[in-house]
């Protein structure tokens, strides 16, 4: 078990061009290495598509980048695109509000740098859960009229 607990496991962050979701991927698939190389790396082919960061902080970053990117896209548009730029916050409320604050950003590279098996977890609302309680359910105090 020692063994183990000493190996090298590359893990590279992707980010889709206009999307906040940084997905995680194992590159060696438990195979042992050497430590990763640092940066940002790209095929040519998919360079237009996502891409691969070795550092979460990079990812985040280019995550947030890009959504900066496609809202600003999305406002050009003027009253054609409110649609999709409500869809949009809606659907990346977590990241946008929450996951990809600069706050956030330097806490997770932070984070990385001290653990070596360091894995990203975003936060994410439970399904379902709006956290809103209904009116009747509120203390007599918090009620605003």
């Amino acid at each position: 078990m020692e063994q183990i607990k000493k190996q090298f496991y590359n893990h590279y962050y992707r980010v889709n061009k206009g999307d906040t979701t940084i997905t995680e991927i194992s590159i060696n698939n438990f195979k042992s290495c050497g430590p990763k190389p640092a940066g940002a790396l790209r095929r040519q082919s998919d360079a237009s598509l996502f891409c691969l960061f070795t550092d979460i902080g990079q990812a985040m970053e280019k995550a947030k980048a890009g959504a900066r990117a496609h809202i600003g896209r999305l406002i050009k548009l003027g009253e054609e695109g409110l649609p999709e730029l409500l869809q949009y916050r809606m659907d990346h409320y977590e990241d946008l509000n929450i996951n990809l604050v600069d706050a956030n950003i330097q806490k997770e590279e932070i984070q990385m740098l001290a653990d070596q098996h360091f894995v990203y977890k975003p936060y994410r609302i439970p399904p379902g859960n709006t956290g809103l309680q209904p009116v009747s359910q509120l203390p007599i105090h918090q009620l605003v009229i």
